[in-house]
């Protein structure tokens, strides 16, 4: 992390469009989650916005305008970007250095909720009864079943014509809209370059981009932080700056986490639930899967076999983490706990073009595809709406179709490829 001293020069930027109704989401939903400090600091980001012209300012000179320490202030601008509020920019000059603040809109609480780390990490903060008060202020009304659409078309009213030169225009200015800034994951392929440079003064633009891609992903696989790995990849790194992928990757598998070089909450306490459901689907969000993998076989290593199997769905399929656990956990329950690497990968082909990212969007979908092979006509019908994943009673998260051996494969990949 940078540390911006008083010295140094700032200029504020909105990406986004902040109206009042976001800054009362920051508020309700943030607020408890980076405190009175780091909510000011958004805040006079946005008001000084305007009025600094976007001409440069002393940090020490702004710092006495919020009436701000250093201290406070850094706390609150890593806060700010930690949770995709805040994005910083440096700019190096001979006797100074420059920082642009660029400031981003807080999620709409539909966004909010539906990102298990910030609500998680909400609940945990504020409980499940002050979480069920904010829940219930932002529910939408649903319409009546019988009430029909009868709003009027574009066409209708306008009656456009498409041959006129006016609707060619393809040119778009960089005008402000609503921008979101995702939040960042766990691993940051820059602090980890940085790492390189400081632990063993090599240069980024010497080394191979394929290594630095192959240890970024193993890396996030396994769950390493930057620092983990910059040492690992300085270990076994050739003299010819090649990486020896192979030792590094076993090295990876037997790594335990260690304490990271800046502070990172402990994402595995983030949620709180009663429902083995949910507790089950914390896992996935939360675990490397080289750590769910390992969980599920109590705490034995993961095989080469299947780390490589790992890494080629990360890699090959684009799958994120908690996907890659989801399909983990759903293979080892429907085939007799036994992870044939062919099998996952005709499942996972499928996932990719689903373009699924959380391991409850997987584990519905399993169970979509799941009904039609086992109907059950004693099963009360779903109501629309209602998600089966947050029933109140225990159930399993996957269906139990029997286990697939090799002569039923090419039957199944036809049938999974035919869905939509």
């Amino acid at each position: 992390m940078k540390i911006i001293q008083s010295k140094d020069f700032i200029q504020i930027r909105l990406e986004s469009i902040i109206s009042s109704q976001d800054i009362e989401f920051l508020s309700e939903l943030y607020g408890p989650l980076i405190g009175v400090e780091a909510v000011g600091l958004f805040l006079a980001c946005k008001q000084y916005e305007g009025l600094l012209d976007q001409e440069p300012l002393l940090l020490e000179k702004w710092l006495t305008f919020i009436q701000s320490s250093p201290q406070q202030f850094h706390l609150a601008r890593l806060q700010l970007e930690a949770l995709g509020l805040l994005r910083t920019y440096q700019q190096s000059y001979q006797d100074t250095h420059l920082f642009t603040f660029s400031l981003f809109a807080p999620k709409s609480p539909l966004a909010f909720f539906q990102d298990p780390l910030l609500k998680g990490l909400l609940l945990q903060r504020i409980g499940p009864i002050a979480l069920k008060r904010i829940e219930t202020k932002y529910l939408r009304s649903v319409l009546p079943q019988e009430a029909k659409e009868i709003s009027a078309s574009f066409g209708e009213v306008f009656h456009p014509d498409f041959r006129d030169e006016a609707f060619g225009m393809n040119q778009y200015p960089n005008m402000q809209g609503k921008t979101f800034a995702e939040i960042r994951k766990p691993f940051d392929r820059l602090q980890f370059i940085e790492q390189l440079r400081i632990e063993f003064s090599l240069n980024h633009e010497k080394l191979a981009p394929q290594d630095l891609d192959a240890a970024v992903n193993i890396a996030m696989l396994v769950g390493l932080d930057e620092l983990t790995m910059a040492n690992l990849f300085g270990t076994f790194l050739g003299v010819d700056h090649r990486l020896q992928l192979s030792q590094l990757e076993q090295a990876a598998r037997k790594e335990k986490r260690l304490p990271s070089f800046r502070p990172r909450p402990q994402l595995k306490q983030q949620f709180q639930s009663t429902t083995p459901q949910a507790m089950l689907i914390n896992q996935m969000e939360l675990m490397s899967p080289v750590e769910f993998l390992s969980s599920r076989q109590k705490g034995a290593e993961v095989s080469p076999a299947d780390f490589s199997l790992l890494l080629r769905l990360q890699q090959q399929y684009h799958l994120t983490n908690p996907v890659i656990n989801a399909l983990i956990y759903q293979v080892l329950t429907t085939q007799n706990n036994v992870l044939s690497s062919r099998y996952v990968e005709k499942v996972a082909a499928t996932l990719t073009r689903e373009t699924l990212h959380h391991a409850s969007d997987a584990l519905d979908y399993f169970l979509k595809i799941s009904q039609p092979r086992f109907p059950s006509s004693k099963s009360p019908a779903t109501k629309p709406g209602t998600s089966q994943m947050g029933s109140d009673q225990p159930q399993d998260a996957t269906p139990s179709n029997a286990t697939v051996d090799e002569e039923e494969l090419t039957q199944l990949e036809s049938k999974l490829k035919g869905l939509k």
